[in-house]
Order: structure tokens, then sequence, then C-alpha cells
């Protein structure tokens, strides 16, 4: 457990100075606000001078040039390589973007997946899918699966996805996409189960043993923004004037959750599979090479909905719908 900010600080300029490799690969999805930003800058102010490659996975061509431009002036021998994706609430364009970065990479050493969005109700995303589920899970996993040939080209690959781990909830396998279960909590709860429940999977699969996959919670982060499609206008008064400030006040900043995230991508507790044992896994044995992380940057040993989840098999029941809903879009 690290839960000293400062520590954490430590660590990670400890690791880019007198471990990591030059010439690292990473890609950031979802880096232009919020989380992900903190965790762009963080890792391109770490690897000054170290010849990173860095891929920036945006929605707006003018926001990516000038965060492209940020970057190379933070780290002036870093190669910036921005990739817009027009809607990650689409799997499709999820799947153009990773294409574009798989045809251009030689190897992938980190991907950090942090793209956000929110809305009230269930909301078609013309493939079929709840745009919520979608940008949570579906898009997240159409990278992870695009580019594990490259990842696995690495020497220590590692897959982060930030979203709500140790919050999993319940499953509809007769209602994937929540068209007739929506609300906030439940895709809250499903998205969370079915992205640990699917690394898991990649996990088993052959070829995939030196790639550690890791399912964070940020926890209450500050400056990031919440916008709810749907909201009365009201509504989104209150938030914006209560909830965010109050965010602001008691959360971390966007910065040190930046860091945290580079911390989990690249710490000795959360190794892959063949590296041997390290914190306690998902499924709360170690060695397994897939953890679920909580804010304050420590291993959660698995819970007992995602135990009930297992010995219902689930986890191939969200391998096998996955499969299914990649192989039709």
């Amino acid at each position: 457990m690290q839960d000293d900010y400062a520590e954490i600080q430590k660590a990670n300029k400890s690791f880019f100075s007198t471990k990591a490799p030059k010439g690292l690969t990473a890609v950031f999805v979802g880096a232009t606000n919020g989380i992900g930003l903190g965790a762009l800058r963080a890792f391109a102010k770490h690897t000054q001078g170290a010849s990173p490659t860095i891929y920036i996975v945006g929605r707006s061509q003018k926001g990516l040039e000038t965060l492209s431009s940020t970057i190379s002036t933070l780290n002036p021998s870093a190669t910036v390589k921005p990739v817009q994706a027009n809607d990650l609430t689409r799997v499709k364009d999820a799947q153009t973007a990773a294409e574009q970065i798989a045809s251009s990479a030689d190897k992938i050493d980190l991907l950090i997946m942090s793209p956000g969005y929110l809305a009230l109700h269930y909301t078609e995303n013309g493939e079929g899918l709840d745009k919520v589920q979608a940008i949570r899970f579906y898009s997240r996993m159409r990278f992870v699966v695009t580019l594990a040939p490259l990842l696995r080209k690495a020497e220590s690959p590692r897959v982060v996805t930030v979203l709500g781990a140790g919050t999993e909830g319940k499953l509809f396998p007769e209602d994937w996409t929540l068209k007739d279960h929506y609300s906030l909590p439940a895709a809250a709860g499903s998205a969370g189960s079915m992205v640990t429940l699917y690394l898991e999977e990649l996990a088993k699969q052959p070829g995939n043993e030196k790639i550690s996959f890791i399912h964070s919670f940020p926890g209450i982060v500050g400056g990031t923004g919440i916008k709810i499609e749907g909201l009365p206008s009201w509504a989104q008064v209150v938030v914006d004037w209560i909830a965010l400030p109050a965010m602001n006040l008691f959360g971390a900043t966007v910065d040190e959750a930046g860091e945290r995230v580079l911390y989990i991508a690249t710490s000795e507790q959360f190794p892959s599979k063949s590296q041997g044992e390290g914190e306690a896994g998902s499924n709360g044995q170690k060695g397994t090479g897939v953890y679920i992380v909580h804010s304050d940057s420590s291993a959660i040993p698995g819970n007992k909905v995602l135990t009930a989840h297992r010995e219902n098999g689930m986890g191939e029941k969200v391998w096998e719908h996955t499969s299914e809903v990649f192989g039709r879009i």
C-alpha cells in the first residue's frame, strides 16, 4: 500500500530514473482532460530525456494538436502522436483508432484508458449498445484486444483501465446492454464487473502471460467535471455549484490521481502472471496478473460479488458475449 502521495511521487521518480528503459511507448485513451490528462503529464514529466513515444487518443483534432504541443514542450525528447477518435461511445470508432496505432507502433509498454461519459437514461449508440456501457467497457476492451499483439512485444507491458475497481455489481446476462435495466448505479456496477471479469479472461489467453492487467478506482478527484446527459438543468446547476466544489475541496487533485495511475502502471507490486507473485490479485490469489486497485494505490483482494460471478460462470459468459459484439461490429 502506498497511501502517502509523497511516497507515490518518490516511487515514480525512482522507477523512471533507475529502472525504466528508454524508448517506452505509451498509449493514453481519454487523456485530453481529467485523470487521464494527469497521468499523461506525469508520464511526460518522468520520462524527460528518455525518448518515449506517446499516443494520445482524443475526440477533437484541434484539442489534440494543442495538447501534443504542450506535451512536447514538457518533454522535448518525446515523440507525440495524436490519434483522433470521433466518438468513443462507438466501438467502431475505438477500433479504428486502435488500428491506426497498431499500424504505427512497434510495441506498446503501457496502455492507460480513462475515457468518460455519463447519461441519466439508456442512450443507444447506433451499434445496439448503451453509450455509457460502450465507453466504459466495450470500447476499452476493443483497444486491449486490438493492441494485444503489440503489448506482447514489450518487455513488461501493463494495461490500466481507470473505472470502478472494487465497486463491481450485478450483471444482467439476459440484458447485457441494460436496455431494460438502466440506471446510473446499475450501469456502474455492471460495467465494473464486466471489466474485471473480462480482464481475468484475457489473462488466461495464450501469449498474454507477460501482460499485467489492472482495473483501478480513482476515488474522488477534483477538477474533472461532471456532465450528465439527460439531467434536468436545475440538477446540473446543483452538480456544478455544490458537488464539484465539494470534490475540489475534499478530493485528490488531477495531478495526484495521474501520479497514482502511473504508479500502478509501473510498480513491482502488480507483476504479470509470468513475473511471479506481487499483491493479491482480483480473485484474492497471488500470481494471477490481474488486479483491482483502490484509490490509495493498494490492491483489493477480490470481493463477494466477483466470487459469486465466477461461481456462476460469468467470466466465460462475459467473454462470449463480448466476442459476439466485437464480431458483429
